[in-house]
């Protein structure tokens, strides 16, 4: 019985390692999440809570939003989040709103379990299933049409640690994860469909179109690039697997139909709130076309290994916005592709060249001005040219280790110096160019270092091809770079160990429980509100406005292009003079300087506001105080 134990969990370690470390994270609520920064703390000098390393106060998409919208679900239970300006931002934060939805983003789904299971488990078990999919969608991927684990485990270390990866809180990881792990269900089941056991063929497909639906969910301009390529190439490498007809049609049009299907139903059921999305002034109506972008935001990743300590002093810009993924592997791949010939078959080729034209694609669209035809080309015009700089090398990653696979040792030992020559110019060109322009700190050894680093890496691949060691480099290399970058938290921290997340806990049951609501001055008492179920009229409004509910607070409609904006926070400066004013200090930012008498005026059901500094209205009434962020802040009830 043992050694039936034994020869199983061998033979299935692609499953049972990730889900095995999987399990253990969940179970000690561990994540790398940011909601652990001074910002949302009750008392910074006094933290709660266990952590490693600092969390990133750039990363306020995720602490302020993804994250806060997770941990409100968990308090808000079964049922839905109140947001009573901005339509249900479901379809982005992956929460459901019906019975598809429920399936589709069932992550999202078992967050409504907050009142029986840890929150801390809850929230771990959604951090971490992208990557989970990931680490074993991608090898599994890699082994059904090359053959190899070892590449795909490769590429899939890769696109986790690289640096646009963990700048952006794994944002890439949450589409590549899910996209590679129902592409292979995908080609799982059409091989059982093929074969005629169509249980197991029907069970697959079916399963593989829920994953492949959230593909337009989340961040579209990373997904468009990252995702397209890996869907492309499964569709080539099916098509061309299968020699009849017969065949290739059973195998990619029950696929097709699942995916579409399950999409389709998805956005249907989500149609209201991504109408207000495609009607905001921004980014609704914004029409992006290809541009030039220096060599260093395009190749500039292998340089980017001290970006934790330096990035606080980048000129007109900041660490996310400069962070990329291994582009120069799209170079090392051409220089390969010209000095051997590639033997595989022509469904691994099928596979590979999608993902080298698009990644050539994608290379052009941030290197070259497209001027009015880029605006023209769908899907395209979604994605501004320097989204393309952080994830290029995602496409590259994938590709070039698809292309090892059928790599040989080369007899002549110029072919991998040559090539990994290349690479370190490549590394140190991006890096002067850095230096020159975003990152003055970065140093001269850093630059030399990067480049050394990257030569040798390229070349232990390229010579020792497919060896545990030279891969185990490469993996070391990339983690040394940006293992520092993100904090490894247990538990909840403030959100859920304070006095003031507790106490915020008890207000948020209460206003639900009554239909009231609260309203604050700061952005980060906001991010409270969220994360504990607290309805209020600051927030973030993530995908669109509720036209009706924002025409109460602005009658005349005459600052619609103030408030009219997808992923925009909005919050209240407190003023005693009546009125209130509209500005957006930031494409995404609307502050309303207002009295908040005139704000209950056109809202009667706002009951409480949370104040910076201490009012006097007749409106008011003191309610208490609180701590957070480190600062006092004062409660109001508003009076009759």
């Amino acid at each position: 019985m043992v050694r039936r134990v034994g020869i199983w969990a061998t033979g299935h370690a692609v499953f049972v390692g990730p889900l095995a470390v999987y399990l253990v994270l969940i179970v000690f609520g561990v994540t790398t999440s940011s909601i652990g920064v001074d910002f949302l703390r009750q008392d910074p000098t006094a933290p709660l809570g266990f952590q490693f390393g600092a969390s990133q106060g750039i990363r306020s998409d995720e602490y302020n939003t993804e994250s806060a919208l997770w941990l409100g679900q968990m308090a808000v239970g079964f049922g839905h989040l109140i947001d009573p300006l901005s339509v249900f931002p479901g379809f982005f934060a992956q929460l459901p709103v019906g019975p598809i939805s429920g399936i589709v983003f069932l992550d999202g789904s078992l967050l409504m379990l907050g009142q029986v299971i840890p929150h801390s488990m809850l929230f771990a078990m959604k951090w971490w299933l992208p990557t989970l999919l990931l680490f074993i969608g991608l090898p599994v991927w890699f082994r059904q049409i090359t053959g190899s684990l070892r590449w795909g485990y490769l590429a899939a270390f890769l696109v986790f640690l690289a640096p646009s990866s963990m700048w952006w809180s794994g944002r890439p990881v949450n589409t590549i994860g899910f996209i590679a792990a129902g592409c292979a269900l995908g080609i799982y089941g059409a091989a059982k469909l093929v074969e005629r056991r169509y249980p197991l063929g029907v069970i697959a497909i079916l399963g593989a179109g829920i994953l492949l639906a959230r593909f337009p969910t989340y961040y579209q301009p990373l997904a468009i690039i990252v995702g397209t390529p890996v869907v492309l190439a499964t569709a080539g490498y099916l098509l061309f697997r299968y020699t009849t007809w017969r065949d290739r049609l059973i195998a990619i049009l029950p696929l097709a139909v699942s995916g579409a299907l399950w999409t389709g139903l998805l956005i249907l059921e989500n149609w209201q709130s991504l109408q207000a999305t495609f009607g905001t002034i921004y980014p609704g109506d914004r029409r992006s076309t290809g541009e030039s972008h220096t060599i260093g935001r395009v190749f500039g990743a292998t340089n980017l290994g001290g970006l934790d300590k330096i990035g606080a002093e980048a000129v007109a810009t900041n660490e996310t916005e400069i962070a990329s993924s291994f582009t120069v592997l799209l170079v090392v791949l051409a220089m390969a592709f010209v000095a051997q010939r590639w033997n595989a078959g022509r469904a691994t080729a099928a596979a590979l060249v999608p993902l080298v034209a698009l990644g050539v694609f994608w290379l052009a669209w941030c290197t070259i001005n497209w001027g009015a035809i880029g605006e023209m080309i769908p899907l395209a015009n979604r994605v501004p040219s320097y989204r393309a700089t952080n994830a290029i090398g995602f496409i590259a990653t994938i590709a070039f280790c698809l292309y090892m696979t059928t790599w040989k040792r080369p007899k002549r030992l110029a072919v991998p110096v040559v090539i990994a020559s290349m690479a370190a110019f490549l590394s140190a060109y991006a890096g002067a160019s850095l230096q020159l322009g975003y990152l003055p700190a970065l140093a001269n050894w850093m630059v030399a270092l990067g480049a050394v680093v990257t030569g040798a890496v390229v070349f232990a691949l390229l010579y020792w091809p497919g060896q545990v060691w030279s891969m185990a480099a490469a993996g070391l290399a990339a983690a040394a770079m940006t293992i520092t970058v993100v904090p490894i938290l247990f538990g909840l921290g403030d959100l859920r160990a304070s006095d003031t997340a507790r106490q915020f806990l008890t207000y948020g049951e209460e206003a639900r429980a009554t239909g009231t609501l609260w309203a604050s001055d700061d952005s980060y008492v906001d991010a409270l509100m969220t994360a504990t179920g607290t309805p209020s009229l600051s927030a973030r409004q993530q995908m669109g406005p509720d036209t009706e509910e924002w025409l109460r607070l602005d009658p005349t409609g005459e600052n619609e292009h103030a408030w009219n904006r997808g992923g925009m926070y909005y919050r209240f400066d407190w003023r005693e003079e009546p009125g209130i004013d509209f500005t957006n200090p930031n494409l995404d930012v609307l502050v309303m300087s207002a009295s908040p008498c005139t704000v209950a005026e056109r809202i009667p059901e706002l009951a409480y506001i949370s104040s910076t500094h201490s009012l006097d209205l007749s409106c008011l009434e003191p309610a208490g105080t609180y701590e957070w962020s480190g600062s006092e802040h004062y409660i109001y009830a508003l009076t009759d």
